[in-house]
């Protein structure tokens, strides 16, 4: 008898390297210079870069110097944090940050950890859907607000935030200033590390100053991001030692891996609303599925429709933990998770499904599938009788 095929349903946490971005890194690996350095080698490095930087740049609209490559998203989230926060509290002392109870813990951890210099933080709530009212925002802005970090899709239950609303209130508080004696800058930074499959990213019609991404969602290599800076941004570096990337981040940077995300971020680019169009269409076959194998399912985080991202799915079965449910999924040759990959050893349920007021023990009952774009509606019945059959042997129903 054949063994049926491994079924990857854990897009958020990581995506197979493509096989365009695979054949560009592997040729990649033979330019072995410094591009710091003067000689040939080093030259033909830094072409490489510069080309890997202009294509990422043309890929969201915006300028190659305002593309920093980091080593990962979180580390992306962490300088747009601290190198805009940190020389602003060192020159003003008190100040205020904005941010979601939903963020990636690469927003919220640097943001609490400035606390110590004078920064306060505002992590606005969410409603049953995992979006932020701009009413709320705009209320919760201060005369000592100076940056807010707001998500495109959160990773979890992919909540596709208001961005452009978001990016309006920002311009009308800064207007507001500019008629006022308060020359405090006010900084809108978004963490869109798993839109670029899914949605189009265009730097200025979202209206933000920061952006970061991440290779390894869309198709790319691990240890490779970028930081989108907008150009005139005040930004200090973190990681310190060289004056690679503009000054912004020491160290030699890694050719290979930044060409091979240049090409998979050129390709999800390509035909990305098909693509959402096709693969949420999937998505939602997999929920009906779910619903007739297991009636009492219930849906976490937004209905089906533009408010959630295409590929995200994420579900409760009362009674059924969540950790033995992708255990056993993962015996059944079923890949899916519990919450992001960043937070699989916290035993407290996650704090995005927490923050939409679910019960703390459906909370903990929460898993997340999230399809690839090659996912295939021949397969979500697979899933559906699976889930059905953990449910029966393994759930504690009251």
């Amino acid at each position: 008898m054949l063994k049926a095929k491994r079924l990857y349903l854990d897009a958020a946490a990581a995506t197979p390297i493509s096989t365009r971005a695979k054949k560009e890194l592997v040729r990649l690996l033979d330019v072995y210079g410094n591009a710091g350095a003067l000689h040939h080698e080093a030259i033909e490095a830094k072409r490489e870069l510069e080309a890997a930087r202009a294509a990422i740049a043309e890929a969201i609209g915006a300028h190659p110097d305002e593309i920093i490559f980091t080593a990962s998203g979180t580390e992306g989230n962490n300088l747009a944090i601290e190198g805009i926060l940190r020389p602003l509290l060192i020159e003003h002392g008190e100040l205020h940050a904005v941010t979601t109870a939903i963020e990636h813990m690469s927003v919220i951890e640097p943001l609490r950890a400035l606390d110590y210099a004078g920064l306060y933080t505002t992590e606005l709530p969410v409603d049953h859907e995992g979006r932020i009212s701009t009413k709320a925002l705009e209320e919760a802005i201060n005369d000592e607000t100076v940056f807010v970090s707001v998500q495109l899709v959160n990773s979890e239950i992919g909540t596709v935030q208001p961005l452009r609303d978001i990016a309006k209130v920002i311009r009308r508080v800064r207007k507001n200033r500019g008629e006022t004696s308060n020359q405090l800058p006010l900084y809108i930074h978004c963490d869109a590390s798993q839109a670029p499959l899914w949605l189009p990213l265009a730097v200025d019609s979202l209206g933000i100053d920061l952006l970061t991404l991440d290779a390894q969602k869309v198709g790319g290599p691990k240890g490779i991001g970028a930081l989108y800076v907008r150009r005139k941004t005040s930004i200090e570096p973190v990681i310190r030692g060289g004056v690679q990337e503009f000054g912004l981040r020491g160290g030699t940077p890694n050719v290979p891996l930044a060409g091979a995300f240049a090409v998979a971020l050129t390709d999800a680019a390509k035909g990305v609303e098909a693509r959402a169009v096709k693969v949420a269409k999937i998505r939602d076959a997999l929920w009906c599925a779910i619903q007739r194998a297991v009636p009492d399912a219930v849906l976490n985080g937004p209905e089906l429709g533009d408010r959630r991202v295409a590929n995200n799915l994420n579900i409760s079965i009362p009674g059924l933990e969540a950790e033995m449910g992708v255990l056993a999924l993962d015996a059944m040759g079923i890949a899916a998770s519990t919450r992001s990959a960043c937070k699989t050893d916290d035993i407290e349920p996650s704090h995005v499904i927490a923050a939409l007021g679910t019960p703390k023990e459906l909370a903990q009952t929460a898993i997340r599938f999230a399809l690839l774009p090659e996912a295939k509606s021949a397969d979500m019945p697979r899933v559906a009788t699976a889930l059905a059959e953990i449910a029966k042997r393994y759930r504690n129903v009251v």
